[in-house]
């Protein structure tokens, strides 16, 4: 690419002639299913969207919820949208009554223009048209399906690189989803960023099972391949988490280079190869694996790497990252070719305390580790509120001016830049970011910081619990570890409720040495995000409120 691109849509068009391979999805999950894309067949689907959205009345600066399922047409849309200069909001079709409310949330918040979305959903969106009714919305309905093969034949609308390019919602799991507003420039250096990190490879083929809502699966795939100009190889979440083997065997099919997934996916994909025959996958094509998203467990690591060694796997290749939706995606990342580093909380109020090294901070990125409370900057080797600053820092959230000026306007005594106020607690050491964890879900006890990704951690060893949550709870004058640890059963006898409990009790006392009050959930109990993570807030609130169910402990009959 000889020159900077303004947009991402730009690169979309520029590529427009080429016969390269762009996208292959895999409908059903497995190659067998596979629906290929070229460069120039992804930009005539992208100009089939922007002329029937067009005759439809959509223009530049119109907001349209995008929420089409995982497919190529997504895809399609997605560009068609930005090539009419109209706003996309990414958002997750509502499958189901929590998932509607929330859809409905951020339609109201970001009032669009329009809605595109797949027939299979024309229920639920016919129960949102009513409910719109009272916020005075009427967006233009446009299902997928019913969009014609006519390819728009105009210019795409020209844009500027400080005007917004999408709404990104963050997933919630501190609080209702905000609407980040990313720019064209935010999205072209965010690619730049991660091309930095990833280096210069045009034989590189990605994969990603990532919901394309969010920024790991959008920015950290869709985007910087198209930007790249190379292929990428997805599936849709669904077919991921019904059978986590499908990553590897799509990784071996298509001899994938990079990749990308939270940590508990990793545990996923551990728990694969335990219980699948392996052979004929090889994984020693991967160059890059990007594990972000949420804290990242050294445990987690290990047992992957224990697990994915013996198919080839290169260890070098694990890279552990640090984003957030209000930077676009992409902060900081171990640099290829050297392993992830583990190193220790300096916090003295803890024991040992393995936290993985999120690795050097992008170039022309700026991180400050800054104290929550003094708004001072803090050396080396001490915890505080991580701060960013540079070009893939967002323009803002959506229509919440007071908290634009909090989260990213900060400032420091020292320093006239403005800075983005993470809420996330870290350290930086020789050079590395460490990440400790939320400012929010930080649980204070006995004057002794407790981070509840490690209390998690440990409770989710034992083999019939599948998700926990550990928060504070007030008790009396001071503060008590609760864990909500959520099982399988609907129901359970009295002896398995108790030895279930006594476990967790005794594993986090042994741990931390602090005896925490536990409740045992059914599953599904634990509120999580569209993303996957669990909302340790929004459970406190519903286990203060008496709204979380709890396992019955069945007595046993005796004869």
């Amino acid at each position: 690419m000889i020159s900077r691109p303004k947009s991402i849509v730009d690169v979309v068009f520029d590529r427009s002639a080429s016969d390269g391979l762009a996208y292959v999805f895999l409908a059903d999950g497995t190659s067998e299913s596979e629906v290929r894309w070229t460069f120039s067949d992804t930009a005539n689907k992208a100009r089939a969207f922007a002329a029937h959205l067009r005759d439809r009345g959509i223009g530049a600066g119109d907001r349209v919820v995008l929420a089409v399922n995982p497919s190529l047409d997504y895809i399609a849309a997605l560009y068609g949208i930005m090539k009419l200069g109209a706003v996309p909001v990414p958002c997750f079709p509502p499958l189901r009554s929590k998932e509607l409310d929330r859809f409905h949330a951020i339609t109201v918040d970001c009032a669009p223009k329009a809605i595109v979305i797949d027939q299979m959903y024309r229920e639920p969106i016919e129960a949102l048209q009513v409910r719109l009714q009272s916020s005075n919305l009427e967006p233009a309905i446009v299902y997928a399906e019913q969009v014609p093969e006519t390819a728009d034949a105009s210019e795409s609308v020209s844009t500027a690189l400080n005007e917004v390019a999408l709404i990104q919602y963050t997933s919630g799991s501190t609080g209702a989803p905000k609407g980040v507003c990313l720019t064209h420039e935010n999205l072209v250096s965010n690619c730049e960023a991660l091309g930095r990190n990833m280096g210069d490879d045009p034989a590189r083929v990605g994969f990603s099972w990532l919901p394309p809502y969010h920024d790991m699966g959008l920015m950290g795939t869709i985007f910087i391949s198209m930007f790249q100009g190379v292929p990428l190889v997805l599936m849709s979440p669904m077919h991921f988490v019904q059978e986590p083997f499908r990553w590897l065997k799509a990784i071996s099919d298509y001899r994938v280079s990079i990749t990308v997934g939270p940590n508990f996916s990793l545990d996923m994909l551990s728990d694969a190869l335990s219980d699948n025959a392996v052979e004929g996958i090889d994984l020693s094509t991967v160059e890059r694996l990007y594990c972000g998203a949420e804290p990242i467990s050294a445990n987690t690591l290990e047992r992957f790497l224990r697990a994915a060694e013996p198919l080839g796997f290169d260890p070098a290749a694990l890279t552990p990252c640090y984003g957030m939706a209000e930077a676009t995606l992409y902060v900081s990342g171990k640099q290829g070719g050297t392993s992830y580093r583990v190193g220790s909380s300096p916090e003295p109020s803890e024991a040992h305390r393995p936290i993985v090294s999120c690795g050097e901070v992008d170039s022309e990125h700026v991180v400050r580790i800054v104290d929550p409370t003094s708004l001072e900057r803090l050396n080396d080797g001490h915890v505080g509120e991580i701060w960013v600053s540079g070009p893939s820092v967002a323009a803002g959230y959506h229509e919440r001016p007071e908290q634009n000026r909090q989260v990213f306007t900060a400032k420091l005594a020292d320093d006239e830049g403005a800075y983005l106020r993470t809420g996330d607690l870290g350290f930086l050491r020789a050079g590395e970011l460490f990440v400790t964890g939320r400012i929010k879900d930080l649980v204070i006890v006995n004057g002794r910081n407790i981070y509840p990704q490690d209390v998690e951690g440990v409770v989710r060893a034992h083999p019939d619990l599948r998700l926990a949550v550990a928060f504070s709870v007030p008790n009396d004058s001071t503060e008590q570890l609760c864990v909500v640890a959520e099982t399988g059963h609907r129901e359970v006898s009295a002896q398995l409720h108790s030895t279930m409990s006594e476990a967790i009790r005794s594993s986090v006392i042994s741990e931390f040495g602090i005896r925490p009050h536990v409740h045992i959930a059914p599953k599904r109990a634990i509120p999580t995000t569209t993303s996957g993570k669990v909302r340790r807030q929004e459970t406190r609130r519903m286990f203060l409120a008496n709204e979380l169910p709890s396992v019955p402990a069945v007595q046993e009959c005796t004869a």
